[in-house]
């Protein structure tokens, strides 16, 4: 479940916490209508989650010594098509909730339970708040299978989102042009130089 060239956070705050976080735009795929300026709180963590192996996470690269860290591994052959297609509008919802439960704190395992539980509400009809239920109660059981390309995703996603506080719009275009560099051969350090030139920084 690694993902190649993949890295941590690499802020000093191992998670951030704001007052209040903006609630996942959901897509149609999952089953909901976007939300419009709708305000969610902060995803709260049971007290004890479950904590399988979590997935990799990026990072900013170059810090003395990140909470999160830069882990380079072998790939499998070649770049990876969907990648280089882009996150699907499912990916991108999907991305939100897990980084809606990285702000409150949870760790990566967690926040993966915490979004397939909120696509289980809402592929369901159920609403926003009832999926923001089923999302606080997956997070204390293990997450299902998440593949390569969704894990990376979610990752780069929450990096900027969090540790770089960009909007949603700008996460993404973040997020796309990392994964697009990874899938590509680079390493974390020109991804994450990549997803900020995307995201109009520098």
């Amino acid at each position: 479940m690694g993902a190649a060239g993949a890295a941590r956070r690499g802020t000093g705050n191992a998670d951030v916490v704001f007052a209040e976080g903006a609630g996942p735009a959901h897509d149609r795929a999952a089953g909901a209508p976007p939300v419009a300026g709708g305000q969610l709180p902060v995803a709260k963590v049971p007290a004890s989650p479950a904590q399988p192996a979590q997935p990799v996470q990026p990072g900013q690269p170059g810090t003395a010594r990140p909470v999160w860290e830069v882990v380079d591994q072998p790939r499998k052959s070649g770049p990876h098509g969907k990648a280089e297609a882009g996150p699907t509008a499912e990916d991108r919802s999907y991305a939100e909730w897990f980084a809606w439960a990285k702000r409150g704190g949870a760790p990566a395992s967690a926040c993966h339970a915490a979004a397939q539980g909120a696509f289980k509400a809402l592929s369901t009809g159920k609403d926003v708040t009832t999926a923001v239920q089923w999302a606080t109660a997956a997070m204390s059981r293990p997450p299902e299978n998440v593949s390569y390309t969704r894990q990376t995703y979610c990752a780069w996603f929450s990096l900027a989102n969090i540790d770089l506080n960009l909007d949603q719009h700008r996460a993404h275009a973040f997020a796309m042009a990392a994964v697009q560099v990874l899938d590509a051969g680079q390493d974390a350090a020109a991804a994450h130089a990549a997803g900020l030139a995307a995201a109009g920084i520098r």
